[in-house]
């Protein structure tokens, strides 16, 4: 039953039941002919139903209205910036000019968040072209270049390398978010040791290359709660920053529930909540486009933790990773 009808029969019936008692009431007391009250019971009932109809339709026009409004825009084509709630065509009641005013919000906020998308999108294009052309001019200067000697074409084939591995770490940042928006981490068991020892293992030669001692401290094995492929994805990140940076070490501490890298580089230039914006501090500030961090952040988040700074032995900057430990099952 349609809320119009519903509140037709309300109206209808408070509208008919004094009637009816006060009919009843005088045809008891008077012992006359029943045939006249009947009718007239039966000509209230019509004019209660008559009245209801007409009052439910006045007091639901202006709900009516909200409601073809939204139906317009849900089937109107074009940017969703361009979305507007017309206005009415009467000055609606208090309480629907406030669901109004809760729809111009979400509809505004929507706006705000399609626009930021669209931003994403735009700088990780930006970002993942460049490096594809960096690499696809080195391979055509390959190609021609046939002059070239053992050292020259190992210097050329390491650049390729760099802006190959910068496209697909932007590529795995990005499956890895689109992982925590689709569904909620799969807890498991980590022993954050074993992680940080395989990531060692990972980065020791671009560690050794660039001439930086890498190493894992640390007591026990570190064990928390968390999916080991996105918490993997966020130590991968927090370890690429840090050897981008480092002088001439870079450590990573593991503890219960935690595990944090640092670095003797000179430090985050901002604070951490402004590095972990994608894309908009600019390749100059930890040379990076800020999807790492803004990753690894969401990681932590995720899994009920908190990615923060802090300070170090080393002197330069110091990213720690808190999760859920095993101990609070």
């Amino acid at each position: 039953m349609s809320l119009r009808a519903r509140l037709a029969l309300v109206i209808a019936f408070l509208a008919f039941l004094p009637n009816l008692v006060l009919a009843l009431t005088l045809g008891l007391m008077g012992n006359g002919p029943w045939l006249p009250l009947v009718l007239w019971l039966l000509l209230i009932a019509l004019v209660s139903g008559a009245v209801g109809y007409l009052l439910a339709r006045s007091l639901l026009r202006p709900l009516e209205e909200l409601t073809r409004t939204l139906a317009y825009l849900s089937l109107k084509e074009g940017p969703v910036s361009e979305l507007r709630l017309p206005a009415p065509k009467e000055p609606p009641p208090r309480e629907i000019a406030l669901l109004r005013t809760r729809f111009g919000e979400l509809l505004q906020r929507l706006q705000r968040l399609m626009e930021a998308r669209e931003a994403f999108y735009g700088a990780l294009a930006h970002d993942l072209k460049t490096p594809l052309l960096s690499a696809i001019r080195a391979l055509e200067y390959l190609e021609r270049a046939d002059h070239l000697g053992r050292e020259k074409r190992v210097e050329l084939l390491l650049a390729l390398r760099r802006e190959l591995t910068q496209a697909h770490l932007l590529v795995e940042n990005l499956l890895a978010l689109s992982r925590l928006e689709a569904r909620t981490p799969q807890r498991e068991t980590l022993n954050l040791r074993a992680l940080a020892e395989d990531l060692l293992l990972r980065y020791g030669e671009e560690a050794k290359r660039r001439g930086i001692a890498l190493r894992v401290e640390g007591a026990g094995a570190g064990v928390a709660r968390g999916e080991r492929l996105l918490v993997e994805r966020a130590l991968a990140n927090l370890l690429g920053n840090a050897l981008r940076h480092a002088k001439t070490q870079v450590r990573i501490w593991v503890e219960e529930g935690a595990i944090q890298v640092e670095d003797d580089g000179e430090g985050l230039p901002l604070p951490l909540e402004a590095l972990a914006q994608p894309f908009r501090q600019g390749q100059s500030l930890r040379g990076s486009s800020g999807l790492g961090l803004y990753t690894a952040k969401r990681v932590a988040e995720a899994h009920g933790g908190r990615l923060i700074a802090c300070k170090s032995p080393l002197g330069g900057a110091c990213l720690r990773l808190e999760l859920p430990s095993a101990r609070e099952l």
